[in-house]
């Protein structure tokens, strides 16, 4: 008897078949593996069947990863060797695409090695690391349905593509100096191009440098403020690139949790505290973001210098990255390239550390996209997210796929890729959604696109999306709580509500909002935004003080360009301002880091009080507070009403929404839970932020109105 075994999950372009021969192999077993499009297909005879399929899950490539499986008992076929076979090109395809990945060890060792054919190769990647979703243009993968296609492989490749036992069997990107693709700088190759590169460094000089998903552009720090003005950034946070882990020990605080995560495979940016000052990278903030290395190109690059880069995307603010030679000139004409197209762009991902845990800003490249194998079988649908720090999702059979990050959706460039990745992720999986999920508001783009595609449509409240990702996010991991009752915290900045006003305090338990804080009138409309004086002052008119200033009395006084809200995001602003921290809110979040910076550890707080559901803190006694003290009051403030409430409903907690970005706020109320036994949850494989509300759609969709469709 022969055994058939269909597996689903990342399987493809990680060396998932090659294990499967060599393994095969190694137990005298006959038969083929070959990609189709939910997997790989595998067919095995021989005496040693079951130990293959035991050693097939205790030995996989590292980047492999199993969501599913079935095996079938089949008669024997007589066949007389294992082989690899032609990938099975269908309509279907349920075949989760490979996110990129960091060099690994034995390229890296293979990169510095004279003696060694890639010997400072700057594309070097084998079947354990290398590019993936960026330059895959249709499944199944196979090297033809890449960007890899017009590069014709040498003999020494070629051979080592088709040997069994080489890393880089069926390595699809495979290349070398002698094939390429080739990299240039100005008029020089290879790594006298790259030389070149590090000496325009060294004078001062921005370059961009062609990364995997990406242009980044490159400096010094101390060219920071050149960089500031090309990108129209001001004060937002560059990423920093240290050549070693010990280079960034020198200025950052580092934990354990927060080493592993900086020499991942995934290699994200890591939001540390900072030991030293890096004024001209993140002004004002105690918070540094920082990275090593991931791709040859920039190992060979820290191989010639002895200083830090910022290395951040090549896009004014608030637009896509950039990923084609013609766009990156307008920048700069100091270009680090490589023939090898960018299919898609992917940015880098963004990562802090709280509670021990993972807490993600941005899931990009390393991680995403990121799919999960559900139970339900579903028809396909579409999530469009909501406006901030966009992402789409897409369920379809018995998958749910995560998009990695999009950006905000503020202006035409950002609309237009918004729909080029719909476009992308609909047309590699053969997909036309019968159904599209969107926030509520009425006036976001992502509505307007969603209603505009002539499906059924469905709107989720912005809010309980969160609260929706946070329990997919639990259930698709099988977390110990997944099935529990929850009391769901959703704070955030800005949410359409159900009642039209803007929520960003509320309280869920079930899909009921229970809580919120009270509402509060802010005059000065989207301008406040970015004034946060006038948020501070709406706050004090609603107090009964005076805001001192003669016309915004007059403006909130006869309800002009207003707005209410229960927003715990534009509270921080108020607070910041209160504080003496900041008058304007230079990039989203900047006020939550100024009162993460001021913060002391303390056991004081201001009073608040929880009648009728609408929670209400006692804002006269912050407003005559001294300054030093009010950042620390506030925040002690939040956790205790956030326990008070636990408390009182006895029910495991969920923490959602951007608000929970704020690293203190997080885990001193982690802290305080626990020493109550309260049971806890929050996201830590997806964002906390509004990267996650296409993800809550869906679930939402799935978990409760499926059944209404029908």
């Amino acid at each position: 008897m022969a055994l058939r075994i269909e597996i689903e999950g990342v399987v493809q372009g990680v060396g998932f078949r090659p294990f499967v021969y060599n393994l095969a192999l190694s137990l005298n077993l006959k038969g083929y593996v070959r990609n189709d499009p939910k997997g790989v297909e595998i067919f095995i005879e021989g005496e040693k069947r079951e130990l293959f399929i035991k050693e097939l899950f205790s030995k996989l490539p590292p980047l492999a990863k199993i969501d599913s499986y079935k095996v079938f008992k089949e008669p024997n076929r007589g066949l007389k060797s294992f082989r690899i076979e032609k990938s099975i090109s269908q309509e279907k395809r349920s075949a989760f695409i490979s996110a990129d990945m960091s060099i690994c060890k034995e390229c890296l060792r293979d990169l510095f090695d004279p003696k060694n054919r890639r010997y400072r190769y700057p594309l070097i990647n084998c079947t354990n690391c290398g590019p993936r979703y960026t330059i895959i243009k249709d499944l199944p993968y196979d090297r033809k349905n890449t960007s890899m296609a017009p590069f014709k492989m040498c003999k020494e490749c070629k051979e080592e593509y088709n040997d069994p036992k080489s890393r880089f069997f069926h390595a699809q990107p495979i290349g070398c100096n002698k094939c390429g693709p080739k990299l240039y700088f100005h008029n020089k190759e290879g790594f006298e191009a790259i030389k070149e590169a590090a000496s325009f460094l060294q004078k001062g000089e921005i370059v961009a440098i062609k990364g995997i998903g990406g242009y980044h552009l490159v400096c010094r720090v101390e060219s920071a403020d050149i960089l500031r003005k090309i990108k129209r950034r001001s004060k937002k946070p560059f990423a920093v690139m240290f050549k070693d882990i010990a280079s960034i020990r020198e200025v950052c605080e580092l934990n354990e949790t927060q080493k592993r995560l900086i020499t991942s495979k995934e290699r994200p940016i890591v939001i540390l505290k900072a030991k030293k000052r890096f004024e001209k990278a993140a002004p004002d903030i105690d918070r540094l973001g920082v990275f090593l290395p991931y791709s040859p190109l920039y190992y060979l690059l820290f191989s010639l210098i002895d200083f830090p880069l910022i290395v951040t995307s090549a896009n004014i603010s608030e637009e896509p990255i950039i990923k084609d030679e013609k766009q990156i000139v307008k920048f700069t004409q100091n270009i680090v390239y490589y023939e090898r197209e960018i299919v898609r762009s992917c940015d880098d991902s963004v990562v802090t550390e709280a509670d021990k845990k993972a807490l993600f800003y941005r899931l990009s490249r390393g991680y995403a996209p990121l799919g999960w194998k559900i139970e339900k079988k579903i028809p396909p649908v579409l999530a469009v997210g909501a406006r901030q720090k966009s992402t789409i999702a897409i369920g379809y059979e018995n998958n749910i796929l995560l998009s990695p990050h999009i950006g905000d959706i503020k202006n035409i460039e950002s609309f237009e890729y918004f729909k080029k990745v719909i476009a992308d992720f609909l047309q590699m999986y053969k997909i036309t959604p019968a159904f599209v999920v969107h926030d509520l508001h009425p006036k976001y783009e992502t509505t307007q696109f969603a209603k505009s595609l002539g499906c059924k449509t469905l709107a989720v409240q912005h809010h309980l999306a969160h609260i929706y990702a946070a329990k997919a996010e639990m259930a698709l991991n099988n977390h110990p709580l997944s099935n529990e009752k929850f009391l769901g915290f959703a704070w955030d900045g800005t949410g359409f509500g159900e009642d039209g006003k803007i929520w960003g305090g509320e309280v869920f338990i079930d899909d009921k909002r229970k809580y919120h804080f009270k509402y509060f009138k802010i005059a000065g409309g989207e301008r406040a935004i970015k004034d946060i004086r006038l948020i501070a002052w709406s706050l004090m008119r609603d107090c009964g003080l005076d805001a001192g200033d003669r016309l915004f009395n007059i403006a909130y006084d006869k309800n002009i360009n207003c707005f209410t809200t229960s927003s715990i995001g534009r509270i921080f602003d108020a607070v910041s301002f209160i504080a003496g921290l900041c008058e304007f809110q230079e990039y989203e979040g900047y006020s939550g880091l100024l009162i993460e910076k001021a913060y002391k550890e303390s056991k004081e707080r201001y009073e608040f009080s929880i009648q009728n559901g609408e929670i209400q803190i006692d804002f006269k006694t912050l407003f005559r507070d001294k300054k030093e003290k009010i950042a620390t009051k506030f925040l002690n403030t939040l956790r205790d009403i956030i326990v008070k409430i636990a408390l009182q409903e006895k029910l495991p907690v969920l923490l959602a929404g951007g608000v929970f970005q704020n690293k203190t706020l997080l885990e001193i109320t982690a802290k305080e839970l626990r020493k109550r036994d309260i049971p806890y949850f929050f996201q830590t494989q997806t964002p906390i932020n509004d990267a996650c509300i296409s993800l809550g759609q869906i679930w939402y969709w799935i978990s409760y109105f499926k059944s209404h469709f029908e």
